[in-house]
């Protein structure tokens, strides 16, 4: 059974030699058949068809496959990577958001001194003072720039 085999298998791998025609047709278009034309001149050819072999050439280099501790490590990096990646979005995300109240809350401020109306801060002790037009000119400044850095 191993002798036929392998006799089947150099049969099969033998060049392949068949007999073709080329012929013109009566509007001048020429024709490749492996049956002869009727009533035409023929020119029959022989072809020298090779195999191509079942698999491309090896181009020299070796991979041995990955075993499943080192694809278990892979995974884990990328999971680790993944997660770091989503963890400083998240955080860009909350201090974007953070920026944006502290902007809404300084143009407020500045606002409301730019108005004229009476202004009144509180002292460390818990005093009430309202603003003379110096001190409002200051915090009007303070003000800006506070606008100026948490509104980029």
């Amino acid at each position: 059974m191993r002798k036929f085999s392998l006799l089947l298998l150099l049969f099969l791998a033998m060049p392949v030699h068949a007999e073709v025609y080329k012929w013109t047709d009566d509007s001048g278009a020429v024709h490749y058949t492996d049956q002869p034309p009727p009533k035409t001149k023929t020119e029959p050819r022989k072809l020298n068809i090779k195999p191509q072999p079942a698999s491309p050439a090896s181009t020299g280099k070796t991979t041995s496959p990955k075993n499943a501790n080192e694809l278990d490590l892979e995974f884990r990096k990328r999971r680790t990577a993944n997660e770091d990646a989503k963890a400083k979005e998240q955080k860009a995300e909350a201090e974007a958001k953070t920026n944006k109240q502290n902007c809404i809350q300084a143009q407020g401020n500045l606002r409301n001194l730019q108005e004229g109306g009476r202004v009144v801060e509180f002292t460390a002790s818990g005093e009430k003072v309202f603003l003379e037009d110096a001190a409002r000119q200051s915090a009007i400044e303070r003000a800006k720039k506070a606008v100026a850095g948490w509104c980029k």
